[in-house]
């Protein structure tokens, strides 16, 4: 893994972060400010980015890449568009990592530590704290349909078996 500093002078980064929909709704201030405490990591086939069952504070936003899902060693997703957010659920009730993630091809994520939200300015972190709390609970919701889904796609395959 190749980490540098977020430079919020870098245009080419702003112009992705903008199209990413945790960030589109903040003025490039917030973004820039948000980012103070961001990190830009490049990850290479194969690396590992966050292990299932490891404590950490950070979240995840994919600039570019393809990412391997997996929970307990079975591949279960993968994460391949602009935005995709993954580590938010840590953030949310710092509970451990539940999946590993992997980059299968070459990746380039933007990481923000949590606790970097808490040196903005009041105003800065109450709006900033709002955007991405919004975002989390949309994904979240994403993947609870899914879930259920897929919860009610076994029952009806459990009911065929048993009959």
């Amino acid at each position: 893994m190749k980490e540098v500093p977020f430079d919020p002078e870098n245009d080419d980064i702003m112009l992705h972060l903008r199209n990413v929909p945790a960030f589109n709704a903040l003025p490039d201030r917030h973004i820039r400010q948000a980012m103070t405490a961001a990190s830009i990591r490049r990850y290479e086939s194969g690396e590992v980015i966050v292990t299932e069952g490891e404590f950490d504070n950070q979240v995840y936003f994919l600039i570019f890449g393809v990412l391997e899902v997996s929970v307990g060693g079975n591949v279960v997703g993968n994460l391949k568009r602009l935005g995709d957010v993954f580590g938010e659920m840590g953030i949310i009730d710092g509970s451990p990592r539940s999946a590993t993630i992997i980059a299968t091809r070459t990746s380039l994520v933007v990481t923000l530590d949590d606790t970097a939200i808490g040196t903005l300015g009041d105003g800065s972190k109450i709006f900033t704290q709002a955007v991405m709390y919004r975002v989390f609970a949309e994904v979240m919701a994403v993947r609870l349909r899914a879930a259920n889904e897929q919860i009610s796609e076994l029952s009806r395959e459990l009911a065929r078996l048993k009959s």
